[in-house]
């Protein structure tokens, strides 16, 4: 029979050996956090929250501008440039794109020609609205800038088959879509588009008979030419006048006020009766020289130059009567104005 001493040791033995595993996985087991703790046994108020900096940690990549590399690494390669095989492929895939077809570059062309042809209204404004009194409408621009028009036409007209019917349809086209936008700048938004239609039809019809007697004039003589220039860009000035000058003072005003009130440009335009007329011959003297002079400076380009569009600019019309037109110009900006 075990005595109850040896028991005791037994049990005492046992109890140390289970303290001492319970020692090795104390770490294992769950312990609460300081911070929870504290928040329930501490009698002082907790710390005020630090809000969180925006700034990121070490571990984080912050974005990185930007940077283009050098131009050395931008650059095609020369000898790349230099190869027949990668010329040629270029060429071949713009191509296949329709980049450099005759369209395409009769567009892309025509479009910087045509902008010379617009400007020179601005450009000539003393001359037009000054030296010519003509009205600041958009009548006279027209005809004004489809005189320029005419000219690249008759060079373009001297290309080949090919490129020559492209080159004068792009033009054209270029100047009718900047009429249009003009001519509905003119007549504001609400107008009904009828109106527009009819003035485009309108505008083509007087397209179409001015060219052809641009045309013709320029091969019969300057004679000609400058009774073309007389009936479209100065609208025939003094012919309804010179059949009233065996009128009466009183009823030659009666007609003035009458074509007035109808809204006739020749009435609006100061000097354009009888006594006016003094100064026409030389006006059209200065517009016939013009015409002859570019005819001739662009017959003088290449036909490559012309297809790629180095064409130069065109001279001023005013440029044999008045070679200095500053003091002209500012007048013609002042009639621009005040109409």
């Amino acid at each position: 029979m075990i005595s109850r001493r040896i028991l005791l040791q037994r049990n005492a033995q046992a109890l140390s050996r289970t303290v001492k595993q319970s020692q090795r996985l104390l770490p294992l087991a769950y312990q609460p956090s300081l911070s929870l703790n504290s928040r329930f046994l501490s009698t002082s108020k907790p710390d005020t929250p630090t809000p969180p900096t925006s700034e990121a940690s070490p571990q984080e990549e912050q974005p990185k501008p930007f940077v283009a590399p050098p131009a050395w690494k931008r650059r095609t390669p020369e000898w790349l440039l230099n190869s027949p095989l990668f010329v040629k492929s270029v060429k071949g895939l713009a191509l296949m794109l329709g980049h450099n077809t005759k369209t395409q570059t009769a567009i892309r062309e025509t479009r910087t020609m045509y902008q010379l042809c617009a400007e020179r209204e601005v450009k000539e404004t003393g001359f037009i609205y000054v030296e010519s009194r003509l009205p600041p409408t958009f009548q006279t621009w027209f005809m004004f800038t489809n005189l320029h028009v005419w000219l690249l036409t008759t060079r373009f007209r001297a290309l080949p088959a090919s490129h020559g019917r492209v080159y004068v349809q792009e033009l054209i086209n270029h100047f009718f879509l900047d009429a249009e936008y003009r001519l509905r700048s003119v007549y504001g938004p609400k107008c009904p588009e009828r109106i527009i239609k009819r003035t485009m039809v309108d505008l083509r019809d007087q397209w179409n008979g001015s060219t052809y007697a641009y045309d013709v004039a320029a091969v019969t003589s300057d004679a000609e030419l400058a009774a073309a220039v007389w009936r479209n860009v100065f609208a025939a000035r003094g012919e309804k006048a010179y059949k009233e000058k065996d009128l009466s003072e009183e009823e030659r005003e009666k007609m003035l006020e009458q074509r007035r009130k109808e809204n006739d440009p020749e009435a609006a335009v100061e000097g354009s009766g009888v006594e006016g007329l003094e100064d026409l011959p030389r006006l059209l003297h200065g517009y016939v020289a013009h015409l002859r002079r570019e005819m001739v400076r662009l017959g003088q380009i290449s036909d490559e130059d012309v297809i790629a569009g180095r064409i130069g600019k065109f001279g001023r019309v005013g440029a044999l009567n008045h070679p200095d037109t500053a003091g002209l110009e500012l007048q013609g900006k002042a009639t621009i104005q005040s109409s």
